[in-house]
């Protein structure tokens, strides 16, 4: 028979086994929410990363730090626009299901100044192979994606043909692959929007372009550059630079930054001009994204989609059909959908 005091003691045990119970409850509550609110943690960060002889600036913003790694790489080469244009149109909403790394590349920016000598196509390539190393070792086990855009997209190929497995995807956007041919893809498109439009001063001086078996000229670059502007509305015809300008803290050093430009432009020219990648691409296997603007004249689409053809791996193409170089600012919504819906998924 059970005492009242052996009942009392029992009873006892029974409390506080559930209070203990209960405790490690909370406690096991507690550790969950600390844990997911740790992984929530947004990061806004401005590192500097060792390169070829040179540092290069990287800003890293994300609304959670344990999201995959998005490695911008912007258009140009040496464009100081390239970047704030991306962040304030499509950049800022990335951010909240990608780190966003936004590389100052080499010499430009806030990046360290480097002699004339060290900007090469292949010391931008090594840069690539540097920041993706540091990332990989900064976020261990998180997914490294690369986005390059028109010169960016093509020192990606460049890059993936010497480090085939080092990112997880790849999109390409308005990326062309042969500089040479790009070139009379480009008058001749132009040429047909001068033949729609009725604009004959335009046809008069484009047709002086058509078949030079050379380099063109300062003059005759200068034609294309003019009527390149204007044909289809230019890449900027939705450009809002107050926009722009809201999304970056360097808006007086553009200025500089853009004579910059012009010389590692006249610097890389020849160099550019000589890459051709539309057969070595069949050697490349990480899934791949390729966007382009179907009304974009710097790069024009059909090229762009021709030379696609030729990549090996997993790929998917995506024509944008209101859209010039710029697709990020001219559908800004689907491009945000597309990049991040491709990305997502596994």
């Amino acid at each position: 028979m059970v005492t009242d005091n052996q009942c009392k003691s029992i009873m006892k045990m029974v409390l506080i086994n559930i209070l203990l119970a209960f405790i490690a409850l909370v406690s096991m509550s507690s550790a969950s929410c600390s844990t997911r609110g740790a992984s929530n943690i947004a990061i806004n960060e401005d590192v500097y990363i060792n390169a070829e002889g040179t540092k290069l600036f990287a800003s890293i913003r994300g609304d959670n730090n344990s999201s995959p790694i998005l490695l911008y790489l912007h258009g140009g080469p040496a464009s100081p626009l390239g970047i704030p244009i991306f962040k304030a149109y499509s950049g800022h909403q990335l951010e909240k299901n990608f780190i966003v790394v936004y590389l100052h590349q080499r010499g430009i920016m806030n990046s360290e100044r480097i002699p004339d000598s060290a900007h090469t196509v292949s010391n931008y390539v090594k840069d690539i192979h540097h920041v993706v190393s540091y990332l990989k070792d900064r976020f261990k086990g998180q997914e490294i994606f690369l986005l390059g855009h028109s010169w960016g997209g093509l020192i990606s190929y460049l890059y993936l043909l010497e480090h085939k497995n080092d990112i997880d995807k790849f999109v390409a956007v308005c990326t062309p692959l042969n500089s040479r041919s790009m070139i009379n893809a480009r008058i001749e498109m132009i040429l047909q929007w001068a033949k729609n439009t009725n604009n004959q001063q335009a046809i008069n001086e484009l047709k002086t372009l058509q078949g030079i078996p050379g380099d063109l000229s300062k003059n005759e670059s200068e034609i294309l550059v003019k009527w390149m502007s204007q044909a289809n509305g230019g890449w900027h015809r939705n450009l809002d630079m107050t926009k722009v300008n809201n999304a970056i803290n360097y808006e007086a050093n553009i200025p500089g930054w853009l004579k910059e430009q012009k010389n590692i432009e006249a610097i890389l020219i020849e160099e550019i001009l000589s890459i051709k990648l539309t057969d070595s691409i069949c050697s490349l296997y990480t899934p791949l994204l390729c966007i382009a603007g179907k009304e974009d004249t710097d790069v024009p689409w059909y090229i762009v989609k021709e030379e696609f053809e030729n990549y090996a791996g997993p790929k998917e193409f995506k024509l944008f059909e209101n859209s010039h170089h710029m697709v990020f600012i001219d559908e800004e919504e689907l491009f945000i959908e597309t990049v991040t819906n491709y990305l997502k998924v596994k």
